[in-house]
């Protein structure tokens, strides 16, 4: 059986407000890659070279973003439903530092280093 998290409205709400400050960081990161690159002109060999190696890269980032927005999204629907700071793994409840720290975190920090292979 989960426990109630060990969390006061007021550390929610700043909670909250960190978890949408970010969610709104990551959709600016996402529209910005998404758009279109303007530029048609005729380009050198080296500069085609560097626009794909930049492409890659924008991928890369774009992966992690949509990655930590699905997070985002995770933590503030358990906000909603009443079971955000509990551990998914034991149930018990994650420290505030923790949650200001990773607002998505799904477990304790201690957890993590428990499951860290050795």
């Amino acid at each position: 059986m989960a426990k109630k998290p060990a969390l006061t409205k007021a550390q929610l709400e700043t909670l909250r407000r960190k978890l949408e400050d970010e969610r709104k960081r990551v959709v600016r990161v996402l529209e910005s890659a998404a758009a279109p690159d303007q530029d048609e002109a005729p380009i050198e060999i080296e500069e085609a070279a560097q626009r794909e190696t930049d492409e890659e890269h924008e991928t890369d980032v774009a992966e992690k973003e949509r990655a930590l927005l699905a997070e985002i999204d995770r933590a503030l629907g358990k906000m909603n439903a009443g079971t955000y700071g509990i551990s998914e793994t034991t149930g018990a409840p994650i420290s505030y530092a923790r949650l200001k720290a990773v607002p998505w975190a799904r477990q304790g920090a201690d957890e993590e280093e428990e499951q860290q292979p050795r």
